[in-house]
Formats: C-alpha cells, sequence, structure tokens
C-alpha cells in the first residue's frame, strides 16, 4: 500500500509484523489465535514502518510512561470523541488501522440502510430480504453493528412497516467494528479506542436487553466469530477442581456449546436462548440457565478466563492468577473492564432431561376465578420445583394470540409454559414432581394438555423445548425482581405476590417469568464470585412488561417505561431486600447499583478505577457507569438508550 501520507507500508500488516513475535508466546492452554499477541517488539516493528511517531503512539499499551498517544490522564473528565472534532481520525488513519488490522474493519451501516432511498445501499431486493427476516435472530447476529432490541440504539433505522419514521439515520449503531479474529486484534483495537478517547463498544450476539452492543459514533469490538473449543477430560483448575471441563471462545454461542458438549459426553450450563453468546454479558452478568437449579449460574461454572484489559495487555485471570479481575468477571457484569477472549468452564454429566410445555387461556377454565386460581395453584408449588432442580419459563398475559397484553382491562386471560426442564429425571419422575400442581387444576377443571420431551442427554431435550425466539422490535420496555424464598414462605407475603401478578395484567402488562434457583442443589456455590448476593437466595426471577405499537411516539414509549418502573415498586416492597437480574432489568431502576450488584459494588467500583481509569469500558448500567452520560437525541431524558454522545456526568 501506497500514498498514505507519503509512506510505504507494503507488507505491512498485524498478521505479518507478528509473523515472527507469534512464535514467542507460549502457552499449551492457550487457541491459536490467542498466541497471536501485541507485543512492545512488534509495536516497534510498526512504529519503524510508519515513521511517524504520531500515529504509531495511536496504538501503544495504556501502562507506557513515553507515549505520545493523544490521550492523557484528564481522559476520563472529556466527552468521547465524535466525527467532525479535530482529534477524530481522519480517513487515512483509520486506513492504515485496518491494514494493521489485516483489513478487517468495517465501515457500519444500519442493517435496513437498503430500505431508504437517500443512502448509497438502497436496495428495493436486499431491502424486502431484511424486512421478511427481521424478527429473526441470525440476521442480527451476523450484522457486526445490529442489536436484537433496536429500542436501545434509538429506533433509527427500521424497514416498513415496523418503522416509526420515514428517515434512517445511523443513530446508536457504532461507526466502525472490527471482526476481530485473534487477541492482537483486540489488543489493538484497545489501544487505539483508548489513545484516541474513541467510545468502544464490545458485541457478540447482540443479545441484550438493555443494549449495551450499541453506541452512537462508536468502534465495536466483534468477537462473534472468536469459535475455538477444546475439551480436557481432566483439568486441574487453580482453586482446587478437578474434572472435566471445557474451554470457550468467546464467540461461542449456547447452541454451540450444548453440541459440544454432547458430543463428548457432558453437559455445560448455558442460556435458555439459542442465540445467548456464552462468553459474552451473559457469563460476566452471572447468567441463568435451566440447569441452573441444579448447578448453579454460568458464572459460577467457570474455571479461567482470558481477557484483554482496557490497557490493552493480554492476561488470564483465575482463583490464583489475577484473581481480582476473576472475581469482577464472574457476576460484576459485562462491558466493565475488559474483553474476555475465552473461557474455561466445568463439563458436567450427561444429564437425562424432561421437558414440559402446555398452556391454558380462561376459555379453557370455568372463568376467571378459576383461571387466577389455576396461576396460584403454580406459586405455591415454586419452593418444591426448585428444591428438585427444574426450572421453569411461563408467560402470564391477557391477548387472543397469547402473546403479551393487548390492554388494561382485557380478560383474555392466558398462561403459557414455555418450558418446565426437569434435568436428571424420567418422565415419570417429573410426573410425580408435577402431580399436585396438575391435581389442583383438575380440580379446577382446567383443561390443558402437557406435551412431555424426554431425552437422555440435556441438548436434545432443550433443542426440542426452546425453539429461536423473536427478536428485532422495539415495542416493549421491561423490568424485573428476585423474589426469595422466604417470600414464598410467608403465606402473606405469597399471596400478595399472586396479588400483584393479577394487577400487572389487568392494568396492561404482561409477565414473563422463571422458577429459578441461583444456588443449585448439586453443588455449592462459590465464595470468590461477585454474582449479585440476592441471586443465592432467589426462587423466582419475575419479568415485567409493556408494550406499545411500532409507529408510537417517543412520549408513549416515554409514559409506558416509566410506568413499568413505577409499578415494579410493589415487587421491590414485596422483596425489599433483594435485587434484580442485570441483564434482563430496568434501564431506569432506582439504586441500580445496590439492585444489581448489591454489596459488591463497593469493591465493584473500586476495581473498575484501577483498571480501567480513563472509564474506556462503557455500558448503561454496567459499573461506573453513573459517571457518565450518554447525551441522548431522541426527545428522551439522557441515558435512555445509546443515541447520544458519551460524556462525563454533567453536574
Amino acid at each position: 500500500m501506497k500514498g498514505i501520507w507519503g509512506l510505504i507500508i507494503t507488507g505491512l500488516s498485524l498478521v505479518g509484523a507478528l509473523s515472527t513475535a507469534a512464535t514467542e508466546i507460549l502457552g499449551s492452554s492457550l487457541f491459536p489465535n490467542e498466541r497471536l499477541q501485541l507485543t512492545e517488539g512488534v509495536l516497534s516493528k510498526i512504529s519503524v514502518a510508519l515513521q511517524n511517531v504520531t500515529i504509531s503512539s495511536m496504538f501503544d499499551f495504556g501502562n507506557d510512561p513515553t507515549s505520545r498517544a493523544v490521550a492523557n490522564n484528564d481522559a476520563s473528565h472529556r466527552c468521547k470523541t465524535i466525527p467532525g472534532e479535530l482529534l477524530w481520525p481522519s480517513d487515512k488513519v483509520w486506513n492504515i488501522f485496518d491494514t494493521l488490522l489485516g483489513e478487517c474493519l468495517i465501515k457500519t451501516v444500519p442493517l435496513a440502510a437498503s430500505c431508504y432511498v437517500d443512502w448509497p445501499e438502497y436496495n428495493t431486493t436486499q431491502c424486502a430480504a431484511v424486512a421478511a427476516d427481521w424478527f429473526n435472530s441470525d440476521l442480527h447476529m451476523e450484522d457486526p453493528a445490529s442489536i436484537m432490541l433496536p429500542l436501545y440504539q434509538g429506533r433509527s433505522c427500521l424497514p416498513s412497516p415496523y418503522n416509526y419514521t420515514a428517515d434512517c439515520t445511523q443513530g446508536g449503531y457504532p461507526t466502525y467494528a472490527a471482526n476481530v479474529s485473534t487477541v492482537a486484534q483486540i489488543q489493538l483495537a484497545v489501544n487505539f479506542a483508548r489513545n484516541l478517547n474513541l467510545r468502544l463498544v464490545v458485541k457478540n450476539t447482540g443479545h441484550d436487553f438493555n443494549g449495551k452492543a450499541s453506541g452512537k459514533d462508536a468502534l465495536t469490538i466483534w468477537t462473534h466469530y472468536l469459535k475455538d473449543k477444546e475439551y480436557y477430560p481432566e483439568f486441574k483448575a487453580t482453586n482446587g477442581y478437578v474434572g472435566p471441563a471445557i474451554k470457550f471462545g468467546s464467540g461461542i454461542q449456547v447452541f454451540e456449546a450444548y453440541e459440544f458438549a454432547k458430543s463428548v459426553g457432558h453437559s455445560v450450563v448455558g442460556g435458555e436462548a439459542v442465540t445467548v453468546g456464552l462468553g459474552g454479558g451473559y457469563t460476566a452478568g452471572g447468567g441463568h440457565s435451566p440447569l441452573s437449579s441444579m448447578y448453579g449460574l454460568a458464572s459460577d461454572q467457570v474455571l479461567a478466563m482470558q481477557v484483554i484489559l482496557a490497557n490493552g495487555h493480554f492476561i488470564t485471570a483465575s482463583s490464583t492468577e489475577n484473581p481480582d479481575i476473576f472475581w469482577m468477571l464472574r457476576g460484576g457484569g459485562g462491558s466493565t473492564i475488559g474483553v474476555v477472549t475465552s473461557l474455561t468452564v466445568k463439563a458436567l454429566p450427561k444429564l437425562e432431561t424432561t421437558t414440559v410445555t402446555f398452556n391454558f387461556t380462561v376459555k379453557d377454565t370455568p372463568g376467571p376465578d378459576a383461571f387466577w386460581s389455576a396461576v396460584e395453584a403454580y406459586l405455591d408449588n415454586f419452593e418444591t420445583f426448585v428444591d428438585a432442580g427444574t426450572y421453569g419459563y411461563y408467560y402470564i398475559g391477557a391477548s387472543s394470540v397469547e402473546s403479551g397484553t393487548d390492554y388494561a382491562g382485557s380478560t383474555d386471560y392466558y398462561f403459557r409454559m414455555e418450558s418446565f426442564v426437569a434435568p436428571n429425571m424420567s418422565v415419570t419422575e417429573t410426573k410425580t414432581l408435577l402431580a399436585p400442581w396438575f391435581n389442583a387444576l383438575d380440580n379446577l377443571n382446567v383443561s390443558f394438555t402437557p406435551w412431555y420431551n424426554h431425552a437422555d442427554n440435556f441438548h436434545d431435550a432443550w433443542v426440542e423445548a426452546f425453539p429461536q425466539e423473536y427478536v428485532g422490535a422495539d415495542v416493549v420496555k421491561t423490568a424485573s425482581r428476585l423474589l426469595p424464598r422466604s417470600v414464598f414462605q410467608s403465606d402473606d407475603l405469597r399471596n400478595q405476590t399472586f396479588e400483584a401478578f393479577k394487577d400487572a395484567i389487568i392494568r396492561g402488562l404482561f409477565i414473563a417469568g422463571f422458577h429459578i434457583s441461583g444456588t443449585g442443589i448439586a453443588v455449592e456455590p462459590p465464595t470468590d464470585s461477585a454474582v449479585l448476593p440476592a441471586w443465592r437466595d432467589a426462587i423466582t426471577h419475575v419479568i415485567l412488561g409493556s408494550e406499545w405499537n411500532f409507529t408510537s411516539s417517543w412520549d408513549t414509549i416515554k409514559s409506558s417505561s416509566l410506568f413499568v418502573t413505577e409499578w415494579m415498586d410493589v415487587l421491590r416492597e414485596i422483596a425489599p431486600d433483594s435485587g434484580a437480574y442485570m441483564s434482563e432489568a430496568d434501564l431506569l431502576e432506582p439504586n441500580l447499583q445496590e439492585a444489581f450488584y448489591g454489596t459488591n459494588y463497593p469493591r465493584l467500583y473500586a476495581l473498575k478505577q484501577k483498571y480501567d481509569p480513563t472509564g474506556l469500558f462503557f455500558a448503561l448500567t454496567a459499573v461506573g457507569a453513573e459517571d457518565w452520560e450518554v447525551q441522548t437525541v431522541d426527545p428522551l431524558p439522557y441515558s435512555w438508550n445509546n443515541n447520544g454522545r458519551l460524556c462525563p456526568k454533567s453536574s
């Protein structure tokens, strides 16, 4: 390549510069892509080739006292650099960055740009394909910038008929994305963003309830294709664990993890949804699973992980090596202090598993009283079900199509058991466990037809019971609460909870809930974990939601959002000492740090300041987020989505 500021850098790329250095990186436990690391030696080669100290210093590590990088110690007190500003990289600098990356830098455009005539990507055929596939998870997770809940990137570019406006703007979509495949590329991107004070976003799949993988004017590190995996029949962890383990690249998704675990005769803890990325914010935030009542949370399974920190250095974190980072990244949330490239987790026994799916509506009962009594009978059995190691994922609402709630006062009540999961149980054992509840339904003359699905391994039972979910809509706002065992051991509090469920539906909301424990019956939870302590006492995770139309105004969204937050005070009062699961929670949660992190927050915040003093890593609701604000360009209060400049919080 020639012509970039008069420089001749033919053959210069990160891959080329690494050709010699890579052989110096040892460690059989590292994946091949993790052995390709950025080093001071590699940076020296780049500096010599570029012959421009100003540009080469943009890639320096964060702890280099001689660096002449643009960033300085005051970066935490300045707004992130945006296009048009003096410090925003020129096209020539972006080209150099792309060359060093090995030409994996993507200039992103909104996924639906092909539907808008004023975009160069306008193409009616492509637009039709995008619109037809808009609610398919695959469409969004295979795009470097799109997220699965576009409300949180500003509803800025949606295809018809899902668009509330006739315009398409970049909105909260990042400006550039690095489609990384090696540790060195991630290190280079981290250093570049930190030194130039750019907003940095990390995206795996974009499956996040608060849109953490979006950010206006940002550079995205796209980890989706870090797909390596390796099985260890006997792994000796530094915490004393000795047994089978599996190492996964952070781009591995739940369905891939489950498939691989089955292939080697094991199970692993992962999410319910097909598209969840195992090594991203899911595990970092705790990660609940259909296997949690048996084996605990996803973060409990982690034995070691590889991480690139905000200073650009690549480390291993375990119970003895960088133990504070290991503690933080197991429950302290994603987008906080680093980019995880891989994690080694426990390989659990092969588990025969039974799942049960069924539904009933008010029309399948003698009337509303019988319907609600049937729901109440389920709550009465929460403790029993959790103590047997099972998991239930259910919906309650009022709609003729059995989805959401149509309007306040609707009496088209429905209960839908997406799946009752009974690990390590036969169909007969599962029927015995369910008998008290099902007998109650029979006595209430509720008509329902349970479908029992059984396999000799968890994967095969799960894949039948959990089809891929719809995404891509911007018409829902949710809040959540974990309710502890004590609520269901008290007749009064259990009755208050049941009455709250009824009230929510009557007032036009819907419930997506789980009976689940964060303390598995087959194991003891680890003590060196930043998981919200409320998870250890919880036996249900309750999500509450409100809906509107695709064409609804921002005023409607604002009022609906506030209503959801305010209504959740009912459950907060029932369980005042509990909290909320950060990955499926309310962006507007009151006392957010206490609700999402509990007593761990002071230590988490201190570690954030230690390892990321300039605030390179940011996400709404993440540790340290209270120091920043997204100055939204939509008619919403600051930090209600990611469509705005990121700045230190106004005094």
